[in-house]
């Protein structure tokens, strides 16, 4: 293993047990008062819905097109790329029909860790040692980061034109 592995697999274990400290931390203090109402439980199904019949309809649609595009892109990362398009699916429909947080929830905390992830995935796309997309038919590490901060950044603005939208209804609503 040299030194290039050996501190990516540190680094890797390292970022994990931070991860797991947080959720042990989070959940010992966690507000009993954060829970989803039965109006956001609802939307949440729908959005599952939404979500999957797009994931559907894009597997059906690379199905019938793969001939054609087997060369441009590969598989691996189409199949990458039509998840993280049914995850954003779902989550902007969380967000525009207020289901995405939970009640009580800060939002501001949310849109710190979306920025984070974001920041950090740009970082290691920029600084990867791979190029390209694909290699050998495989997505690469550059192409997952790259479809995580676009993915994040969807989610991103659309909780800032949520809130921006909610701030002006309530202004609206007291004149």
């Amino acid at each position: 293993m040299d030194a290039r592995s050996l501190g990516a697999t540190v680094g890797a274990v390292l970022v994990f047990l931070a991860i797991f400290a947080s959720f042990l931390f989070a959940s010992k203090y966690k507000s009993k008062s954060e829970h989803y109402d039965e109006r956001q439980m609802a939307v949440r199904g729908k959005g599952y819905q939404y979500s999957t019949m797009t994931m559907l309809i894009m597997l059906f649609l690379y199905g019938g097109l793969y001939g054609f595009l087997k060369d441009i892109v590969s598989p691996q990362f189409a199949v990458f790329t039509i998840g993280f398009i049914g995850v954003v699916v779902y989550s902007i429909y969380c967000i525009i029909n207020d289901a995405y947080l939970q009640v009580g929830q800060n939002p501001k905390k949310w849109i710190f860790i979306i920025i984070f992830v974001i920041a950090a995935n740009l970082y290691c796309a920029l600084h990867s040692s791979e190029r390209g997309l694909t290699a050998d038919g495989f997505a690469t590490g550059v192409a997952l980061n790259i479809l995580i901060v676009v993915s994040f950044a969807a989610v991103l603005v659309t909780m800032l034109i949520k809130s921006a939208l909610d701030k002006r209804g309530d202004s609206n609503e007291e004149s």
